[in-house]
């Protein structure tokens, strides 16, 4: 029998890193166009993050260092695709939809990225 957590391989005692959940606030302009307001925390907790593949891209002039990560969280139903994990002075973007990993209600899954332009984070 499988016990909850064995396809992620994660235990409550692997979530070791705090990270913080972050978000834009809409808001309309004076012509009632939706704009990005002020960044707020949706939530801060324990995750396990971890890089799991990277890439350099040349296009022009400008070079992109790319390095995606998977967070690991607690079963959540709030993250929005829209939502950046802000992690050891990093900002990840998530580039898909937060998951639950074995649709069992204990890990959800962010799959995230962030981009280095010419090494300047």
């Amino acid at each position: 029998m499988r016990t909850k957590g064995a396809l992620m391989k994660t235990s409550m005692d692997d979530l070791t890193e705090r990270i913080q959940i972050v978000y834009h606030a809409k808001t309309r302009d004076a012509m009632g166009n939706i704009i990005d307001g002020e960044e707020q925390t949706r939530c801060t907790i324990w995750a396990k993050v971890y890089p799991y593949g990277a890439s350099i891209r040349e296009g022009g002039v400008e070079r992109m260092n790319q390095v995606d990560y998977r967070v690991v969280v607690r079963y959540r139903t709030d993250i929005l695709p829209d939502d950046e994990v802000l992690w050891r002075g990093k900002r990840l973007r998530m580039i898909k939809p937060a998951y639950d990993a074995e649709s069992a209600r204990t890990w959800t899954v962010l799959e995230c990225q962030e981009v280095v332009a010419d090494g300047i984070p």
